[in-house]
């Protein structure tokens, strides 16, 4: 039988964001649901018990097990004892995982210290904030859960839950995705409800229901249990107008960040920013989805807002809060973006400091009209230098693209995240012979912030797609130090896989470009950092090479300077230089012979690269006028 159509009747729901959630900017998940629950009506607060642990244990340990290795999973297990009761296998985990010796060091503690944390301190920890709010005055306790919070929220809910049977339990986040979200709702009786996909429409009605003491079974995307059985009704209504999405609400965050102080919480040299999301899905992903990427499981459709209103959110949200600095989560900008949002904010002179992820396509104008417009930082996925093996990446871009934003970037003092990754079915070893080669060219550039193989994730073509030479499918091993594997299949709730993968190279192959790598980012902590830059003037152009500590000057005039700089911006053909050339008043001094050879000498000096014929010249301009 149906429920009867109602008028909202208002409750009060608590939304929890758990450690280990970086505590430098507020949880948009909370922040997203309180929007939409508070434009439904409903009362909402939220709490924000990473700062608390923050403020507790100290904001340098904090940051430091916010970031560390996902193969030791130390955020989780730390609360593992307060969510599942004691565990006596301290010792073969360091066995298992020795990396937790170093992880331990890094955050000032040796291993019996964490041993202590774990076992003793976190689950009295627990308890206090069990009784140190009054829960039972809510209708419903939520927790979002992503990377490394679930242990922690599972051990609140849990006491909670005993304390207080009537308020229903909530759950959604990543974490709970697909299968994922099933095996924990089946096996951990104090969860009452999950979410699987988007919250944003879902989370209201489910609110509404429990407050009329009904059910929230049958709702869309609700995961519940009835008589013992589990019972499901798909994913969640998807956002298609994301100008509708409220903006997110992180006030308790910055009363919670000032009251317990922000050295505290964060340390003597960080500063809040705030997220931001002005899209979701991909809308690469839709064309070709990359092959290691477990990203959207739900969610891959691209949709974004209107710039006008992105520009009115950032506008709002900057005002309101004070502060200038912004971190898009996005999986990927809207490309009409690029004109329509950041061309008006370049105009508008802000001091907006925002980090988005790209496509590793941008020409140096639009790179340009995004720092103007205060894209301070990127993450363009450009994970290697092959264009080999960005193709059985589908990544849609070649080495010289990547190269090509990695320059202009750089020039336009655009701060670059990227990694490169290893261990792809297909790959040859000439493919990272190339990539050394190419590295050798590229050290006055900003080097990856790693490199290492590819992690196998659960949603990631590698994972479902059979067709792949990926066999031998296991979850982590460190996951069986987490959850108990009486109650939880670990093959239903890990995220990250051990993996066998056919046709790859060596893993000791890959040993050459560690090592280049680790070469590259020594010299670029060094002062001063390697450098290779051009000079113009009329009729000539001077090159001057500091990549390797000697220094190397070039001097080229005439058209073979037209032909560098022309190079410079954007890769080209012998054909097309020819054509530019012309353009220029040279074509009557040159024919494309010489201008084949004058390019294979700018790249037998390595002041330029080629690839199928097109060639990119690597030199920055000193000039700013660009």
């Amino acid at each position: 039988m149906e429920d009867a159509a109602f008028e909202s009747t208002g409750s009060s729901i608590a939304l929890v964001n758990m450690p280990f959630a970086m505590a430098d900017r507020p949880s948009i998940q909370c922040g997203l649901l309180k929007g939409s629950l508070v434009k439904a009506g409903h009362e909402v607060d939220v709490f924000y018990l990473n700062l608390e642990f923050a403020a507790d244990f100290g904001a340098d340990f904090y940051t430091e097990i916010s970031r560390v290795r996902t193969d030791l999973l130390l955020g989780e297990r730390l609360f593992a004892v307060a969510a599942f009761g004691p565990q006596d296998d301290d010792e073969e985990y360091r066995t298992a995982c020795p990396g937790v010796e170093r992880a331990c060091q890094k955050m000032s503690m040796d291993y019996a210290k964490f041993c202590e944390l774990r076992n003793q301190t976190l689950p009295a920890w627990v308890d206090r904030w069990a009784e140190q709010v009054d829960w039972g005055r809510y209708t419903a306790v939520g927790f979002t859960s992503t990377f490394e919070q679930n242990t922690a929220a599972f051990s609140l809910a849990r006491r909670i839950k005993e304390r207080h049977p009537g308020v229903a339990i909530l759950f959604g986040g990543a974490n709970f995705d697909g299968t994922m979200g099933r095996e924990y709702v089946r096996a951990l009786p104090f969860i009452d409800y999950a979410v699987v996909g988007e919250g944003d429409k879902v989370l209201p009605q489910i609110v509404e229901r429990l407050a009329r003491g009904e059910s929230a079974l049958g709702l869309p995307g609700v995961l519940g249990r009835r008589d013992g059985e589990l019972v499901e009704n798909g994913p969640a209504p998807r956002v298609d107008d994301m100008n509708a999405v409220p903006d997110p609400d992180y006030d308790e965050y910055f009363s919670t960040l000032f009251r317990l102080g922000r050295e505290k919480t964060l340390g003597k040299a960080a500063a809040p920013l705030l997220l931001i999301e002005t899209s979701r899905g991909c809308w690469w992903g839709e064309k070709q989805h990359c092959t290691f990427c477990g990203l959207n499981n739900t969610g891959m459709k691209f949709r974004s807002k209107a710039p006008a209103e992105a520009a009115r959110q950032l506008e709002r949200l900057s005002s309101k809060y004070k502060i200038v600095n912004f971190e898009a989560v996005d999986n990927i900008i809207d490309y009409k973006y690029l004109e329509q949002l950041c061309g008006p904010l370049a105009e508008q002179h802000y001091d907006y400091r925002i980090f988005y992820e790209v496509k590793a396509n941008l020409s140096p104008n639009q790179i340009r009209t995004m720092k103007r417009a205060g894209i301070t930082g990127i993450q363009p996925g450009i994970e290697s230098l092959s264009s080999h093996i960005l193709a059985l990446m589908r990544k849609g871009v070649t080495m010289l693209r990547n190269v090509r934003l990695l320059k202009w970037s750089h020039y336009h003092g655009m701060r670059v995240t990227w990694n490169i990754l290893t261990g792809f079915p297909g790959e040859t070893a000439e493919d990272y012979a190339d990539q050394l080669r190419v590295i050798s060219l590229l050290r006055h550039l900003p080097p990856p912030g790693g490199v290492g193989p590819i992690w196998l994730e659960r949603f990631s073509p590698y994972y479902f797609d059979s067709s792949f030479p990926v066999k031998n499918v296991r979850p982590l091993d460190v996951y069986r130090f987490i959850y108990p594997k009486k109650e939880l299949d670990l093959n239903e709730v890990a995220y990250f896989f051990n993996y066998d993968m056919d046709s790859t190279q060596p893993a000791n192959g890959h040993g050459d470009l560690y090592k280049v790598i680790g070469s590259w980012r020594a010299a670029w902590d060094s002062r001063p950092r390697p450098s290779l830059v051009y000079q113009r003037a009329p009729g000539w152009v001077q090159i001057v090479d500091q990549r390797n500590k000697q220094v190397a000057a070039h001097s080229f005039k005439g058209w073979e300077a037209d032909a560098y700089e022309l190079c410079g911006e954007t890769e080209r053909s012998v054909d097309s230089l020819h054509k530019l050339l012309n353009e220029n008043g040279h074509a009557s001094e040159i024919d494309k012979e010489e201008i084949r050879a004058a390019l294979d000498k700018f790249c037998g000096l390595g002041l330029m690269l080629e690839e199928k014929n097109s060639f990119l010249s690597l030199a920055l301009p000193v000039n700013r006028h660009w």
